[in-house]
């Protein structure tokens, strides 16, 4: 092989030098995609899909959580709208059923109705707080229905739904249903206060 063959083989050496530090930056800088040149030297070639892929995958899933847990929990107006008419509906029947009595003789009685009706308003409470994920949504069912009972009540001589006396047991029980009214919200509240709190921390995690 003649002396001109063997240079055209051989390359030069700079090209041997700059080649290896091409190899020395990337290896470096970790860029094996996006600065690495096409085949043809004239233009980068395509980054790799999945190196981008991996890095924008936890951003994607943490925006994806924040707009699922924001766009679950109610507008204002319909938690005000479902809490006004849940606290409506709920408070008059629970104003009506209290005053159910089970009389086992004439010295024991049985407030059946009151334990009824204060469950109900504990319940429509709690899922009124939990559906539209405000603590004052819990509290608004059990307001109204003390607005209810107390309009019921004194708004009115002589009224049969809310007897308030401490001469016979129906009139007993009217003066009790407050305070279970009272009892059944501030339980409520502190239930759906403890919901909120444990859906926070589910989605910070």
């Amino acid at each position: 092989m003649s002396s001109t063959e063997r240079t055209s083989v051989n390359p030069a050496p700079w090209q041997n030098s700059a080649g290896n530090g091409n190899r020395v930056d990337q290896a470096a800088t970790g860029d094996n995609s996006a600065g690495r040149l096409s085949a043809d030297d004239t233009k980068p070639a395509v980054a790799d899909p999945a190196v981008a892929n991996s890095v924008d995958e936890p951003a994607a899933a943490n925006d994806a959580t924040e707009t699922g847990a924001a766009s679950a929990r109610p507008t204002s107006l319909s938690s005000v709208l479902t809490t006004v008419i849940t606290g409506l509906l709920i408070g008059s029947v629970a104003t009506v059923m209290h005053a159910n009595i089970w009389y086992v003789n004439e010295s024991v009685w049985l407030p059946w109705g009151l334990l009824f009706s204060g469950a109900l308003v504990w319940f429509a409470s709690v899922w009124c707080g939990t559906a539209t994920r405000r603590v004052w949504g819990a509290a608004v069912p059990g307001l109204l229905t003390y607005v209810l009972s107390w309009a019921y009540a004194y708004l009115k001589n002589g009224s049969a739904l809310v007897v308030t006396s401490w001469d016979a047991p129906i009139g007993m029980v009217g003066y009790a249903w407050f305070a279970v009214i009272f009892v059944a919200v501030m339980a409520a509240v502190i239930m759906t206060g403890r919901y909120i709190v444990r859906l926070r921390r589910q989605a910070r995690r």
